[in-house]
């Protein structure tokens, strides 16, 4: 297989080759894929659910539903993109269930921005990704964190690239001004 030194990087083919193993019995070649799409989830999982603890519960959720499950994985979509409809199903069956607390944590949070201006990067990237609902920060993580292809994103979202890229650009322009808003805040702090 072509990876890189350190074992995390596998091609496509690659992966197609250790699901292909993975089904006929060698399940210990699932640790390169763990080992490839971890931190990748755990960054997805956090944006998506905005705590860190769910977020690393999460991964594991979404891990051992894709070892339970890999004999569905068939190749009409690419692997990357089944394992992210699993871990974007999971995690919107978790916001689901905190949906009320999430809530009133939001509105706490964005009351805590508006009185606190010492607000980092990361707050402010937060901040935003919180006002959107769990389909446009679905989309936003897909193309700006992981920079998915729309063809990916659409198979993830169930829908075709030319819709994915739509939504993507009318979301980017709701996030304008909210970007404004935030950069005022930022400057004024300062």
């Amino acid at each position: 297989m072509d990876r890189e030194a350190d074992g995390t990087s596998l091609s496509h083919a690659d992966i197609e080759l250790i699901v292909r193993q993975m089904k006929e019995g060698q399940s210990e070649q699932f640790r390169l894929l763990v080992n490839h799409y971890q931190v990748r989830l755990d960054i997805y999982c956090y944006h998506m659910l905005g705590n860190r603890q769910e977020a690393e519960d999460a991964v594991q959720e979404v891990l051992i539903k894709c070892y339970q499950h890999i004999g569905k994985y068939n190749r009409s979509i690419s692997f990357t993109a089944w394992l992210y409809k699993i871990a974007y199903n999971h995690c919107i069956n978790v916001l689901k269930k905190r949906s009320s607390w999430f809530k009133v944590l939001r509105l706490y949070r964005l009351q805590q921005l508006h009185t606190q201006f010492e607000t980092d990067y990361n707050d402010v990237v937060g901040e935003m990704l919180g006002r959107l609902s769990s389909e446009e920060r679905n989309l936003i993580l897909l193309r700006a964190i992981d920079e998915r292809s729309f063809d990916e994103i659409g198979q993830i979202i169930g829908c075709k690239a030319a819709t994915a890229r739509k939504k993507y650009e009318r979301i980017k322009k709701k996030l304008k001004p909210l970007w404004s808003e935030m950069e005022g805040l930022i400057h004024e702090g300062l």
